[in-house]
């Protein structure tokens, strides 16, 4: 197995690091209060060609590279995990429009996403017929195309997104997958105000009220949105990981900074072994957590048959980001309850992790289901 990044990404990893620390860090404070969505972070993020790495040279990029991807996502969530979170939404649409687009989607829609112009909504719930609560979606074939009606409650960046691509659930029960533009009527999503964290990034609420939608919107063959939002699944959880462990880096150099900088008892905090054993365990958790998710990523690349690696990677790396965040408020002590410390914003922002796109409790069930087939 090969441990040596290539030297592209390591160029990247160089690149990304240096832009987020002069442009990003500054900013991401007054955003989270704000709950302002970072449009010139995110402008310039494409500026430096983030994207280049999500598509093939055929459709305007430098060839596909998720590992590299998520290296570059890991130092965004450095700086701004809402920016991060923002990113990989609009790397995961382009991808699934590369994958199961038709041309004329394609044509419609890369090239813009590619280039930062437009934004793609995209859901964590994938609708059935049998649902029968509030955040599921119908498509009724009418004899010219669907008729979409239901709403879904979490979508990433429903509030100023120009299209969505959104799961229904169709005859015989099978989802579908479709694209929805914003300007279509019925069409209507609202934003959730006051989220704990990630407070700059947009997440809403997305209501379809008889959306008509013809043949050329179904992304993919009819019934196969479970396959495409398997896909979707895989890569989101990778991109979750990817941006906990940016939040767990940016909690490790927090808490290694003010121990080298508060003096306690006459002597600075980085002196005390209580202190040298949680910067070391938080060091060691970072790191395990990386190679979890680098390696997912690699294999998601390799487009390898994957089934519980990306799930793994992500509650690892959550949970790991939760924890070092924790420990870092702790190593602050009461600085670290007050919002002018990054600490504070790094640990709501790690919560959101452990929950989304789905929560932890329920991959570790998905998991264990997979163990037990595995082991007999």
């Amino acid at each position: 197995m090969e441990f040596q990044l290539t030297k592209i990404q390591k160029m990247t990893r160089r690149a990304m690091r240096e832009f987020v620390r002069q442009e990003v860090v500054p900013l991401a404070q007054a955003l989270d209060e704000t709950s302002e969505f970072p449009s010139a972070n995110y402008q310039q993020a494409f500026g430096l060609g983030i994207m280049d790495m999500a598509l093939p040279e055929s459709m305007g990029g430098l060839g596909e590279d998720f590992l590299g991807f998520i290296i570059a996502l890991d130092e965004f969530a450095y700086g701004n995990a809402a920016l991060a979170h923002s990113i990989s939404v609009t790397e995961a649409a382009l991808h699934l429009l590369y994958q199961y687009g038709t041309q004329k989607q394609q044509q419609r829609f890369i090239a813009r996403l590619h280039a930062g112009e437009i934004l793609a909504a995209l859901p964590t719930e994938l609708s059935d017929a049998d649902k029968r609560s509030v955040g599921s979606l119908r498509a009724e074939f009418d004899g010219n195309g669907y008729r979409l009606n239901g709403s879904l409650l979490q979508v990433a960046h429903a509030p100023i997104a120009d299209i969505a691509i959104v799961f229904a659930a169709t005859a015989n029960t099978t989802p579908s997958a479709f694209i929805v533009d914003r300007q279509m009527t019925g069409f209507k999503a609202t934003r959730h105000d006051a989220l704990m964290g990630m407070r700059s990034f947009p997440m809403g609420r997305l209501q379809l009220n008889d959306v008509h939608v013809t043949h050329d919107d179904l992304l993919g063959a009819e019934g196969n949105g479970g396959a495409i939002y398997g896909e979707l699944l895989r890569r989101s959880e990778t991109a979750i990981g990817a941006i906990a462990v940016g939040i767990s880096q940016a909690a490790l150099e927090e808490a290694v900074r003010h121990c080298k900088a508060r003096v306690q008892f006459g002597k600075p905090l980085a002196n005390m072994q209580a202190t040298q054993n949680k910067i070391a365990d938080m060091a060691a958790g970072v790191e395990a957590a990386r190679l979890l998710v680098y390696q997912a990523a690699f294999y998601l690349g390799q487009r390898s048959q994957l089934t519980t690696q990306t799930a793994i990677a992500k509650i690892i790396a959550s949970d790991q980001a939760v924890a070092a965040t924790q420990e870092a408020v702790q190593i602050h002590g009461g600085y670290g309850y007050m919002k002018d410390y990054t600490v504070e914003r790094l640990y709501r922002d790690a919560v959101f992790t452990q929950i989304y796109p789905t929560t932890n409790a329920t991959q570790r069930s998905n998991i264990a289901q997979a163990t037990y087939r595995t082991i007999r």
